[in-house]
């Protein structure tokens, strides 16, 4: 791994966990076990390592995104699978990079937006794929659908609203990524999303199990 890439992994950690505003140039050298100048040396600013290291981000999560649909039997799983990839990394990440990034980086943050344009059309082609395999009801215009669902997950990302109504913003992200489904699936996609779910909240049930054993 050269210089530039493992800064860029691990000032990436450092950015979701703590957000823009704390990462510090400073504690992003200690992190990486490098000295200041070698960083700058590396990254002339901050700004351009947080642009780096989302940009990063960006290209690893498409390569993550289009392994599990290249493996998947079908959309329905794919979407799934990304889905609890998402909902981890929601686990992991600071509540307000979202919203810091939009403050204090707002270039930076109409680059992203650029990122979910690709993201509407990506998710659009998904779901008319998912009508071919028989799971969403033909007739839905994809593109209006896959619009919407990203409309919602900007509320998601929105720490204001969801500390006003008292919300966890994990809770958030499961209901509208099933009502989503669920909203345009056929009968049979609708058993699929069921089955998937089951699947799910049992894996869930376990982990809190070996969680609670670990702590006793």
């Amino acid at each position: 791994m050269s210089t530039q890439e493992h800064i860029l992994s691990e000032a990436g950690k450092l950015l979701s966990r703590i957000g823009p505003q704390s990462m510090t140039m400073d504690l992003v050298a200690r992190t990486c076990g490098i000295s200041k100048r070698t960083l700058y040396e590396t990254f002339p600013d901050k700004r351009t390592l947080i642009k780096e290291c989302i940009d990063d981000h960006h290209r690893r999560q498409n390569a993550e995104v289009r392994a599990i649909f290249e493996s998947s039997p079908n959309c329905f799983e794919a979407l799934f699978k990304v889905y609890r990839r998402v909902r981890e990394y929601m686990r992991e990440s600071s509540m307000n990079y979202v919203d810091e990034i939009r403050r204090l980086y707002p270039e930076i943050f109409v680059h992203q937006q650029e990122q979910e344009r690709q993201f509407v059309l990506g998710l659009s082609q998904v779901l008319k794929k998912a009508q071919d395999e028989g799971h969403v009801v033909r007739g839905i215009n994809t593109d209006i659908a896959a619009f919407l669902f990203l409309s919602t997950l900007r509320n998601v990302h929105n720490s204001d609203r969801l500390q006003d109504y008292g919300f966890e913003r994990v809770d958030v992200f499961d209901g509208a990524f099933v009502n989503f489904l669920r909203g345009m699936a056929t009968p049979e996609g609708i058993q699929y999303i069921d089955t998937l779910l089951h699947g799910r909240n049992r894996q869930q049930g376990k982990s809190q199990t070996n969680s609670l054993t670990e702590k006793q």
